[in-house]
């Protein structure tokens, strides 16, 4: 059994396959430059980097997407971003902007060098991860633990489901045998409700709900600044395998494009 095989998932929206011909497609049909950009403030938002550098290297080409870079164990050694282009002489008009301005700091601009393979999926990867992040089915959720463990995860699945069926539409039921926890997920709205079956008896078990960390309820320190207590997204966690085997599947398809 693999490092997932211990953990049942019902999510069926998450599909990459689209995105993942989407991205080839673009990627097939157009030439492409990826740019490396560095000396911007690196204590900005990456969102507000992110922007800039979008509105900046426009006139260039298709902005495709932007990866600001980032090495947490050693955030000094690589502060650059990455800005991928799309069309015609995208990377000579990029180049033109090597020690232009851009919102108080000169753009030190450069042709990327590096394997255009391993960026591409670092690209496709971070498309799938910002995809995931943002949707709401994973906004509001509890952890459910002391049921009987020993039912198998999908009668643990369906006496949860119709346990907690009065607080709201259920978006997603991840239960983990390792971990012997179950994780719910609602619209933000509607689950709140939840909560309020801490204690409850389930096939004779008494429960213990929590809430669960979502992008609500468990936000990220601003950049820069260090906040105890914060974890990833619940959600990321646990599709955290399922987003490595689709690169790992991107890579391959690429190799044989």
């Amino acid at each position: 059994m693999d490092e997932y095989g211990s953990v049942r998932s019902t999510y069926k929206g998450f599909e990459s396959e689209a995105a993942m011909k989407e991205t080839l497609d673009k990627y097939g049909s157009k030439p492409r430059a990826i740019i490396s950009v560095e000396g911007y403030d690196t204590c900005l938002p990456e969102e507000d980097i992110k922007s800039e550098l979008t509105n900046h290297f426009n006139s260039c080409g298709e902005v495709f997407n932007v990866i600001v870079r980032k090495d947490l164990q050693s955030p000094n050694l690589d502060r650059r971003a990455l800005v991928i282009l799309l069309g015609d002489g995208a990377e000579e008009k990029a180049l033109e902007l090597n020690g232009t301005d851009i919102g108080g700091w000169n753009a030190l601009v450069k042709v990327e060098p590096e394997e255009v393979e391993d960026e591409e999926a670092e690209l496709y990867e971070s498309s799938l991860a910002d995809e995931l992040y943002n949707d709401r089915r994973f906004w509001f959720g509890v952890t459910v633990r002391g049921y009987n463990t020993f039912l198998p995860a999908d009668e643990v699945e369906s006496a949860l489901i119709k346990h907690f069926s009065s607080c709201g539409k259920i978006t997603h039921v991840f239960v983990s045998t390792l971990d012997k926890k179950t994780n719910i997920y609602f619209y933000q709205q509607e689950g709140a409700k939840a909560l309020d079956l801490d204690g409850s008896v389930v096939r004779g078990f008494k429960i213990a709900v929590t809430g669960l960390a979502t992008i609500f309820s468990n936000r990220p320190p601003p950049s820069g600044e260090i906040c105890f207590g914060y974890c990833d997204p619940a959600h990321m966690i646990e599709f955290a395998g399922v987003i490595h085997d689709k690169v790992a599947a991107f890579k391959k398809q690429r190799m044989s494009v």
